[in-house]
């Protein structure tokens, strides 16, 4: 988002049936996905100035961080239904769409951000991302699947925009729950067509804003006669000049936090022109770490300024909205959390997980035990197999990192690392049995 400098970062395992990912890769020309690791996994990376997830986008706006016309999320959701159909023209699916897993890039130009402003917006590009398929090749193409889910991910989107709902939008999500109950197979075409009407009849597409008109719904749907009234809230697009200003201070604020290290306390100094950030104290020492750990800690890099951006949009949106004017006082409040916070996911957090680490081979003494309970095979239990599993993992689980509890999270990663390293053995373990029952003939 505007001013947020780092990456999104997610990966993806990649299984077998290689022809359905090319098909994926090919259809999604997806520009921010690493071409140089299509071995076993998906990397891609999100520039955060260019991209944002619909998840993200959700939650900002919930936190009252991100100023958005009533239009946008009409045209947003266009696009992203848009997209879908593509895909579905395709022969394609993708089984597990939810709005982490979609991501949308605006047009890279200066006045097309979304911020704490409102602005105009164009969307150059929709990806969808963690394919089903990608990583579980028994999945199949169930496209009623996907426009059931995807009519969830729209009306997330819209009940995001404010805790009440005008008369237009509920009109919107009440459609959209009964396209959702009575899905066939057409259904996409029926809901693209039908948020195209609405844009068409409801949005003014050179301001990107709903109109103050009155709609008949009949011409939208025959089942219902009153009258709707449209317009776009005042509550949720103007901030008096002295928010405009302090809007100037977050971008800065952003880009300076940006480059700053996760590993270190952050402070705030006052000068006469802005404030600037300093580090001190380092909370955890990085200087005598393995290389491996250091590919761990920065996993939890990615993670750490999720977390960050996350408490930015909770406390930046609440300011904001209470009227106070005291953008000095406000960041060093939000400062301070993000150390409290930092410091409990790097003390706490990534200690665990480093234990974890370490203690991986007895994942490997499990499965050797459960292979081996009846008779001993000349299998090699390879402990940096299951180390390098491990880290894959969780890249992987990164996206589903949960502060309030790390142990669920854990588990999780372990699993994961258990399952996979079962069907490599299991493959070496058939082999094994055909070359014993080889010397026995």
């Amino acid at each position: 988002m505007k001013g947020w400098q780092n990456m999104y970062n997610v990966t993806q395992k990649k299984n077998a049936n290689d022809n359905s990912v090319k098909d994926i890769i090919q259809f999604e020309m997806n520009q921010y996905l690493n071409k140089e690791k299509l071995d076993s996994y998906l990397d891609y990376e999100f520039p955060q100035l260019e991209c944002f997830s619909l998840a993200q986008l959700i939650e900002s706006m919930n936190c009252n961080c991100i100023k958005i016309y009533k239009g946008q999320v009409l045209i947003i959701i266009l696009q992203v239904l848009k997209h879908l159909q593509q895909l579905h023209q395709k022969k394609l699916s993708h089984g597990r769409l939810k709005p982490q897993n979609i991501v949308i890039q605006l047009k890279n130009e200066k006045d097309h951000k979304l911020s704490i402003i409102q602005t105009i917006i164009t969307i150059q590009q929709v990806y969808f991302i963690n394919y089903r398929i990608i990583d579980d090749f028994e999945d199949k193409i169930n496209c009623s699947q996907d426009v059931y889910d995807i009519i969830d991910c729209c009306i997330e989107l819209i009940n995001a925009y404010s805790k009440k709902l005008c008369e237009l939008q509920q009109f919107i999500v009440d459609q959209l729950n009964q396209y959702k109950n009575n899905i066939q197979e057409s259904s996409i075409s029926k809901v693209v067509e039908y948020i195209d009407l609405l844009i068409k009849e409801c949005v003014d597409l050179k301001y990107q804003k709903v109109k103050v008109i009155q709609i008949y719904p009949s011409k939208l749907n025959e089942n219902t006669i009153s009258t709707i009234q449209c317009q776009e809230g005042e509550e949720f697009g103007k901030l008096s000049k002295r928010q405009r200003n302090s809007t100037i201070f977050i971008t800065k604020f952003l880009e300076k936090i940006s480059f700053q290290s996760v590993c270190c306390k952050l402070n705030i100094q006052s000068n006469q022109s802005e404030n600037e950030i300093y580090q001190q104290i380092q909370y955890i020492d990085t200087n005598h770490m393995e290389y491996e750990e250091k590919k761990i800690l920065q996993i939890f890099e990615s993670i750490i300024r999720q977390q960050m951006m996350k408490i930015i949009w909770k406390n930046y949106g609440d300011f904001l909205e209470s009227g106070n004017q005291n953008n000095e006082e406000k960041w060093v409040k939000i400062v301070e959390i993000m150390n409290i916070t930092n410091q409990h996911i790097l003390q706490n957090h990534f200690v665990c997980i480093l234990q974890e680490y370490i203690k991986i081979k007895e994942i490997n003494d499990e499965i050797k035990k459960d292979i081996e309970k009846d008779y001993k095979f000349n299998i090699v239990y390879d402990e940096q197999k299951a180390k390098d599993q491990f880290i894959l993992e969780l890249k992987v689980q990164a996206q589903n990192y949960d502060l309030n509890n790390i142990q669920q999270f854990i588990n999780n990663v372990k699993a994961q690392v258990k399952k996979e390293l079962q069907e490599y053995y299991n493959q070496i373990l058939e082999l094994e049995i055909l070359t014993l029952i080889q010397d026995l003939i």
